[in-house]
């Protein structure tokens, strides 16, 4: 049966959607840190995940049609989404070699806070003084996570640049899921992916270990069934109330980096999460309800 291209809004269905994305894709991410700790290179191990999770794809996209359910006008609509998506990915799991799993994901939270800055820098439109100081607060989050005594750790600033390109992302997903299938959307997210991030995986290529292997195997699998899930979750639900339920992500990073990698945050990196997820939650579900400000100079 082909899945429908304009799919009504059922916001039950999104928000259970978004629920097996958060899973697979945190697990993911798990999967990657193994894979950075044991020193395979970054680019080697993106790109790899992309090729597994391609082949993983091959039965969705069997369900939508084969090759001609994955025919796209919107190419470049495509190509932008992945690349977004894709930096977003390296960046974060650079971060991820550096930082405890938990605060990575914590400071991945900052898309809210970043979509009000693009909307201005991008839109031009204005920023209300009470989202100018939400924003302060949440930044402040961020200084108790990143702890910046004597200089910043670059990873930290990579993280938060990866929720920037993610808000990105997201703003693609959305446009895209309005007229593309979510197999399509995510076929070529990867695809695009596995043709941008070639390179600098071929100038850095390790070939991995057969356990290596493995884990790149479940986070290509995992990838796939969070990518299905998550434009599955845009395509159904209003972004107001799917995007806040990623911050399901902490709980899930906080169990996963206990019992897989003994990282325990800090009770400053702790009270960072709560800001940066409370004044992201407002900014998504209080502010994001508010008439949209006008133009700068406008009436």
């Amino acid at each position: 049966m082909r899945q429908p291209i304009g799919l009504p809004t059922n916001n039950l269905r999104g928000v259970l959607w978004m629920l097996g994305a958060i899973l697979a894709l945190t697990a993911m991410f798990g999967f990657m840190k193994l894979l950075i700790q044991e020193k395979l290179p970054l680019f080697v191990a993106a790109d790899l995940r992309n090729v597994f999770a391609l082949l993983t794809m091959i039965p969705f996209v069997l369900r939508i049609g084969g090759p001609s359910g994955l025919a796209t006008r919107r190419p470049w609509d495509h190509l932008r989404r992945s690349i977004y998506g894709n930096l977003a990915f390296v960046l974060l799991v650079y971060a991820l070699e550096h930082l405890i799993l938990a605060d990575a994901m914590t400071l991945s939270f900052t898309t809210p806070l970043w979509a009000i800055l693009t909307a201005f820098v991008l839109l031009g439109e204005r920023i209300r003084p009470r989202r100018a100081v939400i924003i302060l607060i949440g930044f402040c989050g961020v200084l108790l996570i990143v702890k910046p005594q004597g200089g910043v750790e670059p990873a930290a600033v990579l993280a938060l640049l990866s929720a920037l390109a993610t808000n990105l992302a997201m703003i693609e997903v959305k446009k895209l899921s309005s007229t593309e299938p979510p197999t399509r959307i995510a076929f070529w997210f990867l695809l695009f992916g596995l043709v941008v991030l070639a390179p600098p995986a071929i100038y850095t290529w390790q070939t991995p270990t057969a356990l290596q292997f493995v884990w790149l195997f479940a986070a290509g699998v995992l990838t796939t069934l969070g990518q299905e899930c998550l434009a599955r979750a845009y395509g159904y639900g209003e972004m107001t109330i799917i995007a806040p339920m990623d911050y399901l992500r902490l709980p899930v990073a906080a169990a996963i980096g206990y019992f897989g990698f003994s990282e325990l945050p800090d009770a400053l990196s702790g009270l960072g999460a709560v800001i940066i997820i409370g004044t992201s939650f407002y900014i998504a579900r209080v502010e994001g309800r508010r008439p949209r400000a006008g133009p700068r100079g406008s009436a």
